[in-house]
């Protein structure tokens, strides 16, 4: 099991989620503008960031240790069906994302939201000062606290940044040790389309 997976994982069946093309082509144009960025530094297998999309009452999400996320196929994805007393079930035959438990908080306790995109940005692009500059106009904020990584409490931060008025909230010390030139951020949507477009113009605006 992955040493991120701070849940245990229970495998309901090893039924491939469908519906799923929309998502490898968001996960692919994430990555091509290196917000889902692959391990490197390290032994370990994967990529930063997931995506997720509301699937009857649970969700479809990336699976984890993916090397990448470019052109991924179906059965690099899981149908988690419930999260409940530190348990992730689930059908699919690879392990749910390590951020799993983030997601389920975020759809629990705002309803109208059906896809999520966590990516990491670059600091450089986050902090900079024309970056900062944006921060109000963009509808930016960063939790209070450090976010960590993999429990249910980085999704309650989130909650509390996005119930101040946050449209892209950004994770506050959420990074890997060997990948601390970046930094983790959530963005909601009422369909997965909206979402990725304000992660990529969000992205796009902090550039330039």
């Amino acid at each position: 099991m992955s040493d991120f997976i701070q849940f245990k994982p229970v495998q309901l069946s090893e039924a491939i989620p469908e519906d799923t093309a929309s998502m490898s082509t968001a996960c692919t144009e994430l990555t091509e503008c290196d917000l889902l960025s692959s391990y490197e530094g390290t032994s370990i297998i994967g990529s930063n960031g997931n995506v997720s999309k509301r699937h009857g009452a649970g969700f479809i999400i990336t699976g984890t240790q993916l090397p990448s996320k470019q052109n991924l196929k179906p059965e690099d994805f899981v149908h988690i069906e419930k999260c409940a007393a530190g348990e992730a079930h689930f059908h699919g035959n690879k392990l749910p994302s390590s951020e799993c438990l983030m997601h389920w908080y975020l759809y629990e306790n705002f309803p109208e939201t059906q896809a999520i995109v966590h990516v990491h940005e670059l600091n450089e692009i986050l902090y900079s000062e024309s970056g900062r500059s944006q921060w109000n106009e963009l509808k930016i904020s960063e939790t209070s606290a450090d976010a960590g990584n993999g429990t249910i409490e980085v999704g309650a931060a989130a909650v509390e940044t996005f119930n101040q008025g946050a449209l892209y909230v950004i994770l506050r010390n959420h990074r890997p040790d060997w990948d601390s030139h970046r930094t983790g951020a959530v963005i909601l949507g009422n369909s997965l389309e909206q979402a990725l477009k304000h992660t990529l113009n969000t992205h796009n605006a902090l550039k330039s």
